[in-house]
């Protein structure tokens, strides 16, 4: 059985929701603590999620369940399409969300399934503005180099919810975006045949 990282806060940053409404122009701030405690509670879910080892679709339909309850799924996968959504059918925006959450779900389940039994600690936060808080981790690997995670947690729908992870810098809502795009390219602009590949895929 896997052990998915424990964690620890170690250096974070207090930001007071005065602060960070000012520095966002948000109605309603997102405090620092609150957007820790959504991170911590969400890792502790994907945990449980990873140390139950189920693998296959029986395993990508739990993370997808958790992440249509703690994410922006829907808002990521317009996102990810870039201009492109604005010229699809609604019928094939359908088709193209049922066709990401399945990819999503297998890309999520592999990525965290790479950091089974290591540590995470969070280290901090940082006001992102209008975007929401950037909660801030790293990742302990007993025989790798520290690995960096960022969780960008948004409050526009008025709960805290996860809209993008940056791993090692890089993020996984930009990456998504360019990939899509070049897929959709390769295909001569065919989005029906676009969506049938990336439903027939297994995530990145």
């Amino acid at each position: 059985m896997t052990r998915f990282p424990q964690i620890t806060r170690r250096g974070a940053l207090t930001l007071t929701a005065g602060a960070l409404a000012l520095a966002s122009g948000r109605a309603t701030a997102l405090t620092a603590t609150a957007a820790e405690d959504f991170v911590e509670s969400l890792i502790k879910d994907l945990r449980a999620l990873v140390e139950d080892d189920r693998k296959g679709p029986e395993g990508a339909a739990e993370f997808l369940a958790l992440l249509e309850r703690k994410s922006t799924l829907e808002a990521v996968g317009r996102f990810a399409m870039g201009r492109t959504w604005r010229d699809m059918s609604e019928a094939q925006q359908a088709a193209y969300q049922a066709a990401f959450r399945t990819y999503i779900s297998n890309t999520y389940q592999r990525r965290f399934g790479e950091y089974s039994g290591e540590d995470i600690s969070l280290t901090g936060v940082l006001d992102a503005g209008q975007k929401g808080v950037l909660v801030k981790s790293v990742v302990t690997r007993p025989s790798a180099e520290p690995v960096t995670v960022e969780w960008l947690v948004t409050d526009r729908t008025g709960s805290p919810l996860l809209s993008d992870i940056i791993f090692e810098g890089v993020s996984l809502a930009i990456t998504l975006r360019e990939t899509f795009g070049g897929m959709v390219d390769k295909r001569n602009g065919d989005i029906d045949l676009f969506i049938a590949d990336l439903a027939a895929s297994h995530g990145a």
